[in-house]
């Protein structure tokens, strides 16, 4: 009798692996796996915008700020931006790399305190006021002298 039930526990734990393919293809074709893919209508990814050709040797991104987004002083919505520092050349940019989490906290302490977004907007932020906000919180790492121009490689918004 012992025999008999050691042999259907075999039986009972081997079946389920003798059934599955382990996920390769058999000859029939398709595996036992299902993959699931579907974009739901906010999760468009944005497109970074092109980007002229410069040398990676001259750039300090600054890793993605999460910035409020308020009418009359209501949060009504939170804008991500990375921001991209193009520098001057000979101006060492792995020194000023390494003071990038300086610059993100500074950016995102000048983002409480100022208006990021347009004027009555709830899902666009004002690029130009942006960059001028963002050159004087990095004033204190980066220089007028070594700074070419500040770039926002990507803006992404919640849709609320």
């Amino acid at each position: 009798m012992r025999y008999l039930w050691f042999i259907l526990l075999i039986f009972a734990l081997a079946s389920p692996v003798l059934a599955s393919s382990g996920g390769k293809k058999s000859k029939k074709g398709a595996s036992n796996r299902i993959k699931a893919e579907w974009t739901l209508k906010n999760d468009v990814i944005p497109e970074p915008k092109a980007q002229d050709q410069i040398a990676p040797g001259r750039l300090v991104d600054i890793p993605v700020v999460v910035v409020p987004i308020s009418i009359d002083g209501r949060l009504i919505n939170y804008g991500f931006v990375s921001i991209r520092v193009v520098l001057v050349k000979n101006v060492d940019a792995w020194k000023l790399r390494a003071k990038s989490h300086f610059m993100r906290d500074a950016i995102i302490r000048v983002s409480h305190e100022h208006a990021f977004g347009k004027a009555g907007e709830r899902s666009l932020l004002d690029e130009e006021r942006t960059i001028e906000l963002v050159k004087a919180a990095i004033q204190p790492w980066i220089a007028d002298n070594q700074l070419d121009h500040i770039e926002l490689s990507s803006v992404d918004m919640l849709n609320g």
